[in-house]
């Protein structure tokens, strides 16, 4: 007998949901095949099995788990399988609708192993169907690709069907109707702890970004580019370090300060807001934290983050310049007391004696806690922004 436990996917984690068993209890697995899926803040990991056997499930989906819990076990044969069975009656796979299984089809018993080829079981798992209520044409009854696409077209047409039904009684019509699940409903309940758990205020201010461009340019060359990204997270743990009441949280009803500088970029994955932290950018050079920097963006790429590049972060950086953004109202990510919204860099005109001269700007937008800073050292340490930007020489002292 095998345990299935939740494993330890980075030094902080403490406990994952069950979102999704890929087998039902009494089919065969083999060692190594992906059997259930977790998600952790903002990560969504597939647990591969540890051996072959018949595995059976105990932990309902949606079951909020702590590490190393067992949360099912696999059997190396019947008898075994029977065994844990009767002590550990464990959980039964939510019925489907009726409308959604096939007519004149009766699924196969729990203990028959399904035929389907590979490609037709992972896209039964991507698209989140279930193989026992689709009707194989292949040899012997084995469930092909054009089985899986004919059951998402019938699935594609119920919902059209309960849509129009929706719309019988509106004059508005539905275009698409996103789950508030998984990732998004974390996104969703944190940004909704962050406004109302917290007073926030946000402060606005513009700098010369001629010598931000020129640094950039200087410290680029053909082996590495550097971003303006990781200038500001050197920028900004510099002024944290000026300005150590603003790398604060709130801890068991006090105002914790840092001691440590960890500064958090937020990037766009897979349809979510993720944000990768840089660990001790105010000891590391510009060129390190660009390639650790790069490091992230592929692992929010290839979807290979793990929970530890995720946590203990005391402040963010959030970067909308891309979308021709001057400035705007960036919230605070909870337990975290300040974030930084920075915009486009784009030509203004500037007065210079008496004569009007075209000069880069740079929009920075500061959102605190007034709850824990008020606003003349927040915007002091605005000001320390602003003019490690337009001086950077001041960053080596």
């Amino acid at each position: 007998m095998i345990k299935i436990v939740i494993p330890k996917l980075g030094l902080t984690m403490e406990s994952a949901k069950l979102l999704r068993w890929a087998f039902f209890t009494g089919s065969r697995v083999a060692e190594g095949e992906t059997i259930l899926i977790i998600e952790t803040d903002k990560v969504t990991y597939e647990v591969p099995a540890p051996a072959s056997g018949i595995i059976h499930p105990i932990a309902p989906q949606g079951t909020i788990c702590a590490v190393e819990e067992v949360v099912g076990y696999i059997a190396e044969d019947r008898e075994e399988y029977d065994r844990i069975v009767a002590q550990q009656p464990g959980m039964t796979p939510e019925e489907k609708p009726a409308e959604e299984i096939p007519e004149r089809f009766s699924p196969p018993p729990r203990d028959v192993r399904l035929k389907a080829s590979p490609l037709a079981r992972a896209m039964a798992q991507e698209h989140g169907l279930d193989l026992r209520i689709i009707q194989g044409t292949g040899p012997a009854g084995r469930i092909v690709r054009p089985d899986i696409l004919a059951a998402l077209e019938k699935k594609a047409k119920m919902a059209a069907k309960r849509i129009e039904r929706l719309n019988a009684s509106t004059d508005k019509e539905i275009r698409e109707s996103i789950p508030i699940t998984g990732v998004r409903k974390i996104i969703f309940d944190n940004m909704y702890a962050s406004l109302s758990q917290s007073a926030q205020l946000t402060l606005h201010t513009e700098a010369c970004a001629e010598a931000l461009v020129d640094l950039r340019q200087r410290l680029s060359g053909k082996d590495q580019k550097i971003s303006y990204n990781a200038i500001l997270v050197k920028t900004v743990a510099a002024a944290l370090r000026l300005h150590p009441r603003m790398n604060t949280s709130v801890v068991d009803g006090a105002i914790t300060v840092w001691k440590q500088i960890h500064i958090g970029l937020a990037m766009e994955g897979n349809d979510a807001l993720i944000v990768p932290v840089v660990r001790h950018p105010d000891s590391k050079g510009i060129a390190e934290i660009e390639r650790e920097l790069a490091e992230l963006v592929l692992k929010v790429r290839e979807n290979r983050l793990s929970p530890d590049d995720l946590v203990n972060g005391t402040f963010t950086i959030t970067n909308l310049g891309f979308g021709d953004i001057d400035y705007f109202t960036p919230i605070i990510r909870p337990p975290e007391s300040a974030i930084l919204g920075v915009g486009r860099i784009v030509a203004k005109p500037v007065i210079k004696g008496e004569t009007v001269v075209p000069q880069q700007r740079l929009g920075l937008s500061l959102t605190f806690d007034h709850r824990i800073t008020h606003g003349a050292p927040a915007a002091r340490f605005l000001k320390s922004i602003k003019d490690l930007i337009e001086e950077p020489l001041l960053l080596i002292r």
